[in-house]
């Protein structure tokens, strides 16, 4: 179905520009996700692939640093991959501790990494925030090139800077293993001349990697995120090697790929490692057992604290939060009362500290406003970590809760049409535009001044001229009472998900 945007409604364009499309190009791009439409890389990142590439002229040491969560590890596979192919280099990788060593660069993996001879150290989904590291390293005589996605701050590193909130060498909202995947892209076609499929036909765990880690993040799946998600899941269900094939025949690999994430470093690392199938599902089979252990340990620590949220907390100190499971616990609040939380624990000489919030607040700049209380913050808006001094919490507290009690969560549609506008059309539309998932939810709405009927098994919408069949009713109106209608159409189902009285 070939689509013109120049065609459609205001109240579809509308809908379509909270998924960024604003144009034909960039229509065409959403619904035709494939390599050949990814962004062109920009002169920023080619100068950082020359600088690579001198580097594996000169015969320097380069060390691949990481983090131990999935988009961490799944980058940092994806550098180690691309190196082998392109220079036969078989590159070293580091992923630090995050309990002993905190997030990004940290000194001691540096002094580490000096003692070893490396010369250049190349960052994934990390280092964007790590300034007084790069002066360190820096002073030891190695060089840094920093991949990474995470939000900026005022003050930046001096190093190159590889970050799509930076530079436009891609979408905004990559994950970090999509800015791996970009500047390997790069890298094959700057070093070997080869682009996609060619590349990625030879070396199909890449974009494999690229999927997981694009998945595990939770990135909005529009524009390059939509292309490396469709793309990976391709090769993915095509894929007969270990250890990818345990996924390729699951009919929910989403699901299936939830336990990677309780793995940390080396267990998900030794996982993406194996060689045969045997060695493959005896990993994975450890790591659904951790899974479960993790996940009960992060259910009691929930249940243990809500009701400080039934109670209006909104800042909760926990005196002994594990910090394996603090992320997921803190999102488990987020999502059981739909509000921002920050959720705050000891941690050896200093407190820790995440931040989970809905859409339409954003975490990092409450705090920007108490940054004078902290030692480091960073990550995104909707999802952050930080350090704070002991001593500090019952000011952090009594300062970040009046600003995390302004949010007030809104009741949204994406646009307002008319009865008639819902068509086979729209709704052809609207299925093209799976996978939904995060930052692109099923559409919803707002259909006005209708009347909800009921004949027979069926459920409908009227306006006196036409008549629109619901599949699906969640919230069941008054008959025959003029109502504006809430509708989620999803591509094969049109459902009635709210209703309200018409003012008047």
């Amino acid at each position: 179905m070939n689509i013109e945007y120049k065609s459609l409604s205001k109240g579809v364009k509308k809908f379509l520009r909270k998924r960024e499309i604003t144009n034909q190009q960039t229509l065409e791009r959403f619904l035709s996700p494939t390599y050949e439409n990814l962004r062109p890389v920009d002169e920023i990142l080619k100068a950082g692939i020359r600088k690579v590439r001198d580097s594996i002229k000169k015969g320097k040491k380069i060390l691949i640093w990481g983090d131990e969560d999935i988009d961490g590890i799944t980058s940092a596979f994806i550098m180690k991959l691309m190196f082998k192919e392109v220079s036969g280099i078989a590159v070293r990788h580091y992923i630090p501790n995050r309990e002993k060593e905190g997030y990004g660069l940290s000194r001691g993996g540096i002094d580490r990494a000096y003692k070893n001879g490396v010369d250049l150290i190349i960052t994934v989904d990390s280092g964007t925030n790590s300034i007084h590291e790069v002066e360190y390293l820096k002073k030891k005589g190695m060089n840094v090139i920093i991949t990474d996605h995470h939000e900026l701050k005022e003050r930046l590193p001096r190093a190159p800077i590889l970050n799509p909130k930076l530079h436009s060498f891609g979408y905004e909202y990559l994950s970090g293993a999509g800015v791996a995947f970009k500047f390997a892209d790069c890298m094959f076609y700057e070093h070997l001349g080869e682009k996609t499929p060619q590349w990625t036909n030879k070396v199909p765990e890449i974009p494999v990697l690229a999927f997981i880690g694009t998945l595990a993040d939770k990135v909005p799946l529009l524009d390059e995120n939509r292309i490396i998600y469709k793309e990976g899941l391709k090769f993915l269900k095509e894929m007969d090697r270990p250890p990818f094939s345990l996924f390729s025949d699951k009919k929910n690999i989403s699901k299936a790929l939830i336990p990677l994430a309780s793995g940390r470093e080396r267990l998900t690392w030794k996982l993406f490692s194996a060689l045969s199938t045997e060695e493959a599902e005896k990993i994975y089979e450890n790591l659904k057992s951790n899974y479960i252990a993790w996940n009960r340990s992060a259910r009691g620590e929930f249940f243990a604290i809500r009701n400080e949220l039934k109670k209006g907390d909104m800042v909760i100190f926990r005196s002994n939060l594990d910090y394996k499971i603090a992320s997921s616990v803190t999102n488990r609040l987020k999502n059981y009362r739909g509000l921002p939380v920050f959720v705050v624990y000891p941690h050896g000489s200093v407190i820790r500290g995440e931040g989970r919030s809905p859409d339409g607040f954003n975490l990092l700049s409450a705090l920007d406003k108490v940054k004078d209380l902290l030692i480091d913050y960073g990550g995104h808006k909707l999802a952050c970590g930080f350090t704070l001094e002991k001593g500090k919490i019952k000011e952090f507290k009594e300062r970040t809760e009046p600003l995390l009690r302004k949010y007030k969560a809104k009741k949204t549609f994406d646009s307002e049409l008319k009865l008639n506008e819902i068509t086979e059309s729209l709704k052809d539309l609207i299925k093209k535009m799976e996978p939904f998932g995060n930052g692109n939810p099923p559409p919803v709405f707002q259909i006005s001044n209708v009347n909800y009927d009921k004949q027979g098994n069926n459920f409908f919408l009227s306006n006196g001229k036409l008549k629109l069949i619901l599949t699906e009713v969640k919230e069941m109106p008054p008959p025959s009472q003029k109502v504006n209608a809430y509708l989620e159409v999803n591509g094969e189902k049109t459902i009635l998900r709210r209703w309200e009285w018409i003012k008047e």
